[in-house]
């Protein structure tokens, strides 16, 4: 099945088309990192500053490094490349060992920006260049394997600001981005502004948010839905405000101390805010938020966010990747809980099956698309042709996701990889995992494959148990096993402290196949129940 809205045919704006807008109505807008404000005009005016720091010490359109948390340093630097014609790489603050040396050396870097954090993690990926790369610390530290390192601050501070650039080629390349992928070496994507401007647009409208409307949010900025938000602040004169790290505890205490109206989240906080303590906090919060963003969202747990915070709107409906986004998204008065929204106007999305046929409405097969605007994907793979026409077969962009249209909504399945397949039954994991999740006593759960002794698939059940249960695993069996179609019984539970997670959240399923069966997990009756 193939579906699509006409698509508009006005470019979206900029982040430099509406910082220019800022600063010419006075720069005055604030953005908070970790409740800390700062002025536009403040942040343009130093990012300026490292502007013409770039123009003296690294070449023209070089690649430049950044392995940074949230904070003013991270936004300068991606303003600053952005005013000087540098590409940025951030990097994600998780990976470590030979990604990050795969990363550093594949992206070939003229200069790395460093917290202080990272600096021995950065240093081992170092010591193997066949030329020093210079560093700016963002604090404190040694780098023995580094060229010229310098103090990220006081570097730029004495110089007068450079000219800020009005406008740009909207099909320049602005970042780098390397994608999470578990099979094989990780690839950087291409993205332009053009592409930024895209994702801003279809951001803000997806939550409908309104000028003004201040957005609280503790996604990275190497995320490039962090990046969104921002640019979407500028172009809304909303305030924004970024932690440096997520935190359950002191969620409510930063929402309310923060003002804004509006969360983004990742879908994994979210049921981990709805199952914590109140506190004094979540008292004062409730009724402020108006939406919160996060995906996948159940129905059960968007009410649950209604019944308890009193937020309007809970999820956000959206489908995309670091390849093309968003591809789908809600247009205004029809967000609907469980679906990843409508096709984008600026999007054409179809169904298809194994040979790249077309499937009818309302059955499972992958998620492809093709864009119907210049400049609204990524422009490839960083240096991989070969990878990036594979994803390309037929003319349609291969997401390797599976999902469904049904009444013009397209609804996620499953990624293909973690798919399973019980007894000649496709198995969804997210559609288990949130079945599993209904249970009280849990606040993470991942449903995998592990190996089977007859063929196909068995499937196992990892979670993490809210602090004080003593709820065991095979209670959770006789409690799940009424709950799903028989042939996703799990035959194996394990509960653990923690699920292994990447830097921005996103469970690692691939480590939890391949641990599989552990001294740790429980085998089920599941047999004997079917």
């Amino acid at each position: 099945m193939t579906l699509s809205q006409t698509s508009s045919p006005t470019p979206a704006a900029t982040f430099l088309e509406s910082l220019t807008r800022q600063l010419e109505a006075g720069g005055g807008l604030t953005f908070r990192f970790d409740r800390q404000p700062h002025t536009v005009r403040e942040l343009a005016e130093d990012a300026s500053r490292l502007g013409a720091w770039l123009d003296a010490h690294v070449p023209k359109n070089a690649r430049v490094g950044l392995m940074a948390r949230n904070g003013r340093p991270a936004l300068l630097l991606w303003w600053a490349c952005t005013f000087t014609g540098r590409v940025l790489v951030p990097f994600n603050t998780g990976v470590r060992g030979a990604v990050l040396d795969h990363q550093i050396r594949d992206s070939d870097l003229s200069l790395v920006v460093i917290e202080e954090e990272f600096a021995d993690v950065v240093e081992e990926s170092l010591r193997g260049l066949e030329h020093p790369l210079d560093v700016l610390i963002i604090g404190e530290a040694e780098l023995p394997s580094a060229g010229a390192v310098r103090p990220f601050e006081s570097s730029f501070a004495g110089l007068d600001p450079r000219p800020i650039p009005v406008r740009q080629d909207r099909f320049e390349t602005s970042h780098l981005v390397y994608t999470s992928g578990t099979t094989g070496q990780s690839k950087a994507c291409v993205v332009s502004h053009s592409y930024l401007a895209n994702l801003a647009k279809h951001m803000r409208e997806n939550l409908e948010r309104q000028p003004g409307e201040g957005l609280w949010t503790a996604m990275p900025m190497f995320h490039l839905a962090a990046i969104g938000h921002l640019i979407g602040s500028l172009h809304l004169d909303a305030e924004i405000s970024l932690s440096r790290r997520f935190s359950v505890s002191r969620f409510w205490e930063d929402v309310v101390t923060s003002g804004a109206q509006v969360a983004a989240l990742m879908g994994s906080m979210l049921p981990l805010v709805l199952k914590a303590e109140d506190t004094e906090w979540t008292t004062q919060g409730f009724g402020q938020l108006r939406a919160v963003s996060g995906v996948p969202v159940t129905v059960e747990l968007a009410d649950g966010w209604t019944r308890r915070f009193g937020v309007e709107r809970v999820g956000s409906s959206a489908y995309g990747m670091t390849e093309a986004s968003l591809i789908a998204s809600s247009v205004e008065g029809a967000f609907r809980p469980g679906s990843a929204g409508q096709p984008n106007p600026d999007f054409e999305v179809a169904i298809v099956d194994e040979q790249g046929y077309h499937v009818p409405a309302g059955e499972s097969g992958e998620v492809v698309c093709r864009p119907r605007q210049p400049g609204i994907m990524f422009d490839g793979y960083w240096r991989q042709p070969e990878r990036t026409l594979e994803t390309y077969r037929g003319l349609w962009f291969h997401t390797g996701d599976l999902g469904r249209l049904e009444d013009g909504h397209l609804y996620f399945v499953d990624r293909k990889k973690d798919s399973m397949r019980r007894g000649g039954e496709n198995i969804s994991s997210t559609e288990i995992e949130g079945v599993v999740l209904q249970h009280p006593d849990l606040v993470e759960v991942a449903v995998h494959a592990v190996p089977s002794p007859l063929s196909e698939d068995d499937v196992k059940v990892t979670a993490v148990l809210r602090a004080g249960s003593s709820l065991t695993e095979l209670e959770l069996f006789d409690w799940l096993h009424p709950r799903v179609p028989r042939f996703a019984v799990p035959s194996h539970i394990e509960f653990r402290p923690a699920l292994p997670r990447n830097a921005v959240g996103r469970v690692l399923k691939h480590q939890l196949r391949d641990e599989g069966i552990t001294p740790r997990t429980i085998e089920t009756d599941w047999r004997s129940r079917v």
